[in-house]
């Protein structure tokens, strides 16, 4: 009897013999531990890159409307600083999302809040992100993932 017989007695004694198909098995369960690791990947690689242009397109907004004076009270002496009010900065932002097209660019895409002190104009915009892989994910966000982005900028002409 050879050193190779002898092996295979012993490994038969052991139950090992028949561990045939296991190995498509350990596939199976890699491949789905991959297929899931590749689904969450990108859902969440494409709600931060729209949040991401989101904020940037707040930032814009927020930029454009810190440059829109309140005009009557420039006119009737204001004093040191150049005031922002609130129609100015309001009418800035509608015109700079207009100008962008930022309805076209994001889903559901709204102004939720603009708002000014007077020097600082703080803007928020609300948009959904639709998940490629959402259902497989949550049902949760099977409508989508509310993303929400807000900039601040002061006025240019402060002292």
């Amino acid at each position: 009897m050879t050193s190779r017989e002898r092996l295979r007695r012993r490994l038969r004694a052991a139950g090992a013999e028949g561990d045939e198909g296991q190995l498509i098995l350990l596939i199976l369960v890699y491949t789905v531990i991959a297929g899931l690791l590749v689904t969450v990947v990108v859902n969440v690689s494409k709600v931060y890159l729209v949040r991401r242009s989101l904020v940037a397109a707040a930032d814009g907004a927020a930029l454009s409307a810190a440059n829109q004076p309140d005009l009557s009270a420039v006119y009737t002496g204001a004093g040191s600083t150049l005031p922002l009010s609130r129609a100015g900065a309001r009418d800035a932002v509608e015109q700079y999302v207009s100008d962008a097209d930022l309805g076209g660019r994001f889903e559901d895409f709204e102004i939720t809040g603009v708002t000014t002190d007077g020097i600082t104009v703080t803007v928020t915009f609300h948009a959904t992100v639709r998940m490629p892989f959402g259902n497989l994910v949550s049902a949760r966000y099977a409508a989508g993932y509310p993303v929400r982005a807000t900039a601040r900028a002061r006025s240019p002409l402060t002292p």
